[in-house]
């Protein structure tokens, strides 16, 4: 098909919705306008607007290479480990998942209503604006922010953690929870609400949870329910304070060698399933949902372990 007579500028990582959109918009159109047009000279369409099924016409209504949407950007997707890569921590294009569309920087996007796909967080750190789920709202302390988007970006990322995994969101419940028993919070935040007021912390307590020494702490189950939730209180009251002796405090703390546990200044004792510990009121608020714990923050544990092999043999496919 032709190109409409106003093109858009298209942006790296953006979907195909999100183009075709623009163009309706661009153009006085409506979205089933345009769609009646494409189903017209394509044929097996179905008579729900779908323009992700058309990705090569939405390029070409644009004015961009037929190809446009085929050129995958490797470098957008979260690592995992796969046969294709030998078992190697990388970016496969075939299964390694890309992140769910956010919406870009309306300053960077020039006004305009971008959603993308790409390896970025949900802070401009160049305007310093908060752009997710539509929203643009500046943020006054830009430092907390821009470490938190870099982490994100970065060492997250590497582990195979997106703003969509699951792991996020847990951290901010857990956080919330704290600064509400804390500061006697009762305010009863949405969930976006909850991401874009402890973003700083979640992520910080996401990266700390997810850690080598806690992956093996969660991991061991012969750890019972009870030094988990100590665990995590612990970790959720040491991030909040913002203390980094605290945060030690807490890698020395929990330690897990073999079948011995030591919590604290105590002697190292055999695991005990539910051994008796002391927690405050999130540990006992967090007791019951501790395999919930487990589950998420080890979610991608298996993917960046490299599987154990006997005598140089490969691992066999289940």
């Amino acid at each position: 098909m032709r190109a409409l007579p106003a093109p858009v500028r298209a942006f790296r990582g953006e979907t195909v919705a999100s183009i075709y959109a623009r163009l309706v918009t661009r153009n006085a159109l409506t979205p089933g306008e345009l769609w009646t047009a494409i189903r017209k000279s394509q044929q097996g369409l179905p008579l729900r607007t779908t323009p992700e099924a058309v990705p090569r016409v939405v390029a070409q209504l644009a004015g961009l290479p037929a190809n446009w949407f085929d050129e995958d950007d490797t470098r957008s997707r979260l690592f995992t480990r796969c046969m294709h890569s030998g078992w190697a921590h990388s970016q496969c294009a075939t299964c390694a998942a890309l992140p769910k569309p956010l919406t870009m920087c309306r300053r960077c996007a020039g006004g305009a209503h971008v959603e993308v796909q790409s390896r970025a967080g949900t802070f401009c750190a160049r305007h310093g604006r908060w752009h997710y789920d539509g929203r643009d709202d500046g943020i006054g302390t830009r430092a907390a922010y821009e470490r938190a988007e870099r982490c994100l970006t970065g060492t997250l990322w590497a582990r195979g953690i997106g703003l969509d995994t699951g792991e996020l969101e847990l951290a901010c419940q857990l956080i919330s929870t704290y600064r509400g028993l804390v500061d006697r919070d009762s305010f009863d935040r949405s969930a976006d609400q909850r991401l874009r007021d402890f973003y700083p912390d979640a992520i910080e307590l996401t990266a700390f949870l997810t850690a080598p020494w806690a992956q093996a702490f969660l991991r061991n189950r012969q750890i019972g329910h009870l030094p988990v939730a100590a665990m995590v209180e612990a970790s959720a009251a040491a991030v909040a304070s913002r203390s980094r002796s605290r945060l030690s405090s807490v890698r020395e703390t929990f330690l897990a060698s073999g079948r011995e546990l030591r919590l604290g200044e105590s002697a190292t004792r055999p695991l005990r399933h539910g051994r008796s510990v002391e927690m405050g009121s999130l540990g006992i608020l967090v007791r019951d949902s501790v395999p919930r714990i487990r589950a998420v923050f080890l979610r991608h544990d298996d993917a960046r372990r490299p599987l154990t092999t006997r005598r140089g043999r490969p691992p066999r496919r289940q």
